[in-house]
């Protein structure tokens, strides 16, 4: 039998508000079999653009994160989820997205696609962070 080599992924972020109070957060550090980095530029104007991840279940996903160089007001770039055959709801990408400890469920569907869609005048330049179990 094969050793399979697992990479530790370290999740933190703090809230600020001006004025008020700080909220920190830290998660247990995250060990995953195999994490992907995915750059893409999605066109302003351009008709739907599928980004394709690893194939697997909601299930084997540990984290997904998804940032641009820009963000809609909620109506400009939106992205889908989809597992091949049946899309989630439209998700507006209104700021940085962060799916772990079992948010991937949210979508209802297994993550194997990303669609993406950008009405804005600008080109989004899009970063998608993956890391989840490579075997069943």
């Amino acid at each position: 039998m094969c050793g399979v080599s697992m990479a530790e992924i370290k999740l933190s972020a703090s809230i600020v508000v001006t004025g008020g109070p700080t909220v920190s957060l830290t998660q247990t550090p995250i060990q995953a079999e195999a994490t992907e980095r995915i750059e893409v530029t999605i066109a302003a104007g351009a008709p739907e653009k599928t980004v394709t991840l690893q194939p697997g279940t909601g299930a084997s996903i540990h984290l997904i994160t998804i940032k641009s160089n820009t963000y809609g007001d909620g109506t400009n770039i939106s992205l889908k989820v989809s597992d091949g055959t049946t899309d989630s709801a439209a998700i507006d990408l209104s700021g940085p997205q962060i799916y772990s400890g079992g948010a991937v469920a949210w979508f209802g569907v297994d993550p194997n696609l990303l669609k993406f869609t950008n009405a804005s005048a600008s080109d989004a330049n899009i970063e998608i962070f993956v890391a989840r179990d490579a075997t069943p």
